[in-house]
């Protein structure tokens, strides 16, 4: 009889363990997304509302504004984006050292994530220069 209430208990706490690792992959995904929204402006553009583009003093339509102490729309979600970028080229970098029984995954995984997170850096140092 005591066999079956130990592994009675054994088995809840490997459904508990089970489900604090859900809880906390979700919990990691979300703070991810909470991160690149304000590193993006979101919360700029929430209490600003700028507009999705200005118009220059010649009469063409930008979607990047030319001063340093404003931001649009479209400028916002590139930036959320090329963040992304980043942090799914990094995870993506970490997933491929864990990766012990295949190297061809590996190194497909780290291409990809080098790749993506090159993407991402070069392309938000790129939307820093043309402010400035």
């Amino acid at each position: 009889m005591a066999s079956t209430a130990g592994k009675a208990r054994d088995a809840s706490r490997i459904h508990r363990s089970k489900q604090l690792e859900t809880i906390s992959r979700y919990a990691g995904v979300l703070m991810v997304i909470f991160i690149v929204f304000i590193l993006g402006g979101g919360v700029y553009d929430i209490i600003e509302s700028p507009p999705a583009s200005l118009q220059t003093s010649s009469g063409a339509l930008t979607s990047i504004s030319p001063y340093a102490g404003e931001q649009t729309i479209n400028e916002s979600i590139v930036a959320m984006l090329l963040y992304g970028c980043c942090f799914v080229g990094l995870f993506l970098v970490g997933i491929s050292t864990h990766v012990l029984y295949d190297k061809s995954k590996a190194n497909i995984s780290l291409m990809i994530g080098l790749g993506l997170a090159l993407v991402g850096f070069t392309g938000a140092y790129v939307v820093l220069l043309l402010k400035g």
